[in-house]
């Protein structure tokens, strides 16, 4: 399987946790390809079975440039010239492509969230097989990963490896 990670990240956490989904992948024996938003194709090469799409969530949502200036404002070392939501939009779709988002965010598990607004955006672009993926938790008092995540996106990473046209596929829970 030749899978495709296209990830945005403000503050570098949802970009380790691609890097670990995508060690997950490749321990189990398939090539990844590991792209920032911002120079990721347009057009997805016909050796792709698996599309992954992570985004970090603001304000419960998928990131603007409002959003994104206001995380340098914060503190984030530099923000993408696009957001996820900006790649849909410009990305050509491939039908019955696997596509599975995350995201990495401080809110609860049924709060809305980028990795959902991905996953009906990449509907509404024509990715049929886009369906949500995983959520990772970031530690609201530190803005780093919560103790465990890096873990369970390997863990997410092997458990893809094996996934069918009609498979979900779930990370384990959060450590407690």
């Amino acid at each position: 399987m030749g899978v495709l990670i296209v990830c945005e990240s403000s503050f570098g956490n949802t970009r380790h946790i691609a890097e670990a989904i995508g060690a997950g992948l490749t321990k189990r024996g398939h090539h990844v390809a590991l792209y920032p938003v911002e120079s990721a194709p347009r057009e997805i090469p016909d050796d792709v079975t698996l599309l992954l799409v992570g985004s970090p969530t603001h304000n419960m949502a998928m990131t603007t440039a409002a959003t994104r200036a206001k995380a340098v404002a914060e503190g984030a070392p530099a923000s993408p010239a696009i957001g996820i939501h900006e790649w849909i939009d410009m990305v050509t779709p491939r039908r019955a492509l696997l596509v599975r988002t995350f995201d990495t965010r401080t809110t609860g598990a049924f709060l809305p969230s980028a990795a959902r607004d991905a996953a009906r955006a990449l509907k509404s672009n024509g990715f049929h097989g886009a369906k949500t993926g995983e959520s990772f938790q970031v530690d609201p008092r530190t803005t780093g990963l919560a103790d465990g995540e890096l873990q369970r996106a390997h863990e997410w990473g092997m458990a893809l490896a094996d996934l069918d046209p009609g498979a979900t596929v779930t990370a384990p829970p959060p450590a407690v």
